[in-house]
């Protein structure tokens, strides 16, 4: 999955609209961040930390990488739990 974040020009007033309105939530004003997966917005938060996403998606790491984002923080891909031992041919043992 490849998620495109950009801030929110004028143009996309409806679209954060009818998202918050999907979330039942009110959209977020003044400068928000979008995430997009191939064209369709998935996820937004404004500069205030206030979130709306869609509720029929995964969105939760979408979510995380907005924050991280607005946070001025770099983000990273999750690491997957057991790669390094299923790379060694080792069976992952539960945490």
């Amino acid at each position: 999955m490849s998620v495109s974040i950009k801030f929110s020009t004028d143009a996309d007033g409806e679209r954060l609209r009818r998202l918050a309105e999907l979330d039942s939530k009110r959209p977020p004003h003044g400068d928000v961040l979008m995430a997009e997966v191939n064209g369709r917005l998935l996820a937004a938060i404004g500069m205030d930390g206030s979130v709306i996403a869609d509720p029929f998606e995964r969105t939760a790491p979408v979510v995380k990488l907005l924050r991280l984002q607005l946070a001025g923080k770099p983000a990273r891909a999750p690491r997957e739990r057991g790669w390094l031992a299923r790379r060694l041919g080792r069976p992952a043992t539960a945490r």
